[in-house]
């Protein structure tokens, strides 16, 4: 399960709905029973949490986000022009890795200095990194226009550590993500069809993100349209 699923408890647009189910076969009559669904009362004798009145909204929602994915990567054409944006952000994906390293290789040259000064405070340390994409990383007036109800419901069912994370801790070396099958999917099915990925592979962070349903719901058409600028790195450090 998403351990976001809980970020999603708010009031499901249902103008957004509609506007999406109205193409689907009997999907109008879909919206009609959550809305009854939301609009249920409690039941006060039922205590699993996910069934209660303040999940059903974020049930709701989910459900809405797997329809919609499900339907727009079916409806999806990968044209050249799309699969060049795809190849961009993979190539951003590596970039933001080995950043990530290398901020890993100055990380532990200070705290193994520390430590080797007597400072055993820092022993037993665990750094750990994530990738993580905020459409508001960019503070302006065109991302604020693009944060509306559905982009913010992306984002936070979109479990990006679940997707992939990196770490090491006192006593180990940060590993080079470079050409690192821990990283890298070696091509596969339809991805055998373009020399690109033939070639380098891709990062697991971007085949996650397009194909863990379980912590990503972005579809084809919202990944490959990503602004590069809103991914950033989130580094961790316990002692």
């Amino acid at each position: 399960m998403n351990r976001n699923v809980y970020m999603m408890d708010r009031h499901t647009d249902w103008k957004v709905l509609e506007e999406f189910y109205k193409d689907v076969e009997g999907g109008l009559e879909k919206v009609e029973k959550m809305k009854r669904y939301c609009d249920a009362k409690d039941d006060k004798d039922d205590a699993a949490p996910y069934s209660t009145y303040e999940m059903r909204y974020a049930e709701v929602n989910e459900e809405f986000l797997f329809d919609r994915q499900i339907k727009l990567n079916e409806e999806f054409v990968w044209t050249e022009e799309k699969l060049d944006k795809l190849i961009r952000l993979d190539q951003h994906i590596r970039k933001l890795e080995y950043e990530m390293y290398q901020k890993f290789v100055e990380i532990k040259r200070n705290l193994d200095g520390l430590i080797a000064q007597g400072f055993d405070f820092y022993k037993d340390y665990q750094v750990t990194c994530e990738i993580r994409y905020d459409i508001m990383y960019i503070d302006d007036d065109e991302h604020e226009q693009k944060y509306d109800w559905l982009c913010s419901l992306l984002q936070d069912y979109a479990d990006m550590r679940a997707l992939e994370w990196f770490t090491f801790g006192d006593g180990e070396e940060p590993e080079d993500p470079r050409d690192n099958e821990k990283y890298i999917f070696e091509a596969w099915g339809k991805w055998l069809k373009y020399d690109y990925f033939v070639k380098n592979g891709m990062t697991i962070f971007l085949c996650h993100l397009m194909d863990d349903l379980h912590h990503s719901l972005y579809s084809y058409s919202d990944i490959v349209n990503m602004d590069l600028g809103c991914f950033y790195l989130n580094y961790d450090i316990s002692l």
